[in-house]
C-alpha cells in the first residue's frame, strides 16, 4: 500500500473551518492531489479527524487505503517532504479516554493490512449485492460509494429472485421485520451494517488471494513432500525386505 511521493491524492474528513482551510494550505506546500468534495473519490490518503461512520472514514476502510491523523500532513508540511505514514495511521496509537471503540479507532489500520496481506481487491469483494432502496435518496449513492470502494458486485436489475445475491440493504423498514414481504431468500440487512461490518466486526470472510509464483511455490511444495514421502515408504520396505530375506 506504500505510494511514492508523487502518487498522493488526498482527501479530508470531520475537520471544519479554520482548522479545515489550514490543512488545506499545508497540502498545497506538499506534492500531492488534494481533492476538496464531500464524496469519497478513489484517493490514496484520507486525513479524519476523528474516528467516524461517515462516508469516507467506511469507503477507506473497505478499500484499504490509508486513514491518518492531521498530525501527518502538520509534520510533513514542516519536513518539507511526505514522511513515512505508519506511525499517523489511526489505530496505531489508541487513544484510552475517546468516546470511539478500540475496534472503531484501528479500523483503518486493520483493513488496510489485512488487505495488503491477503491480496484481496477489498472487504466486500465476494459480496453480491441487490439495494432496496429508492433511487432518489441520497443515503443509496453514499452506500453504493462505500460498496464500490470495497469492491462489492452490485446488481441493479437482478433478473432472478436468488441470483447469486449474498446481501441484501434496505431501509425500508417493513422488509427488515416481516420476512414474508421479502423477495430474495439472501440475509436483508439494514444500511446500517456496513458500519458495524467495517467498524466492529471481526474480519474473518475475505478470501485469500494468491499470485502465480505462490500457486507455482504451493504446488512445487507439495509435490516435494510427495516425493519425500514415496522414498520413504520404499526405502521402508526394501529395510522390510531385506530383513525377511535373513
Amino acid at each position: 500500500m506504500a505510494v511514492t511521493q508523487n502518487k498522493r491524492i488526498v482527501q479530508l474528513t470531520g475537520f471544519r473551518d479554520v482548522e479545515r482551510e489550514t490543512l488545506i494550505q499545508l497540502l498545497g506546500k506538499l506534492p500531492c492531489v488534494f481533492i476538496d468534495s464531500e464524496k469519497f473519490e478513489n484517493c490514496t490518503h484520507v486525513i479524519a479527524e476523528r474516528p467516524s461512520r461517515s462516508e469516507k472514514w467506511l469507503a477507506a476502510c473497505a478499500a484499504g487505503k490509508w486513514v491518518l491523523t492531521k498530525e501527518y500532513v502538520i509534520n510533513s508540511a514542516e519536513s518539507g517532504r511526505w514522511l513515512d505514514e505508519t506511525t499517523f495511521e489511526w489505530g496505531y496509537k489508541m487513544e484510552k479516554d475517546a468516546h470511539y471503540s478500540p475496534q472503531m479507532q484501528s479500523a483503518p489500520k486493520r483493513w488496510r493490512e489485512h488487505l495488503t496481506h491477503t491480496r484481496a481487491l477489498g472487504a466486500f469483494s465476494r459480496w453480491k449485492v441487490t439495494l432496496l432502496i429508492e433511487e432518489a435518496d441520497k443515503e443509496r449513492e453514499a452506500l453504493l460509494r462505500i460498496l464500490t470502494a470495497g469492491h462489492a458486485t452490485v446488481l441493479h436489475n437482478p433478473h432472478k429472485p436468488d441470483e447469486e445475491i449474498t446481501h441484501v440493504f434496505t431501509n425500508n423498514r417493513s422488509f427488515l421485520q416481516h420476512k414474508e414481504e421479502r423477495v430474495y431468500s439472501a440475509p436483508y440487512h439494514s444500511v446500517l451494517y456496513i458500519g458495524t461490518y467495517l467498524l466492529q466486526n471481526p474480519i474473518n470472510d475475505t478470501p485469500v488471494y494468491k499470485t502465480e509464483e505462490q500457486i507455482a511455490e504451493m504446488k512445487s511444495s507439495i509435490w516435494k513432500r510427495i516425493c519425500a514421502a514415496q522414498v520413504g515408504y520404499f526405502r521402508m520396505k526394501l529395510y522390510q525386505l531385506h530383513m525377511l530375506s535373513k
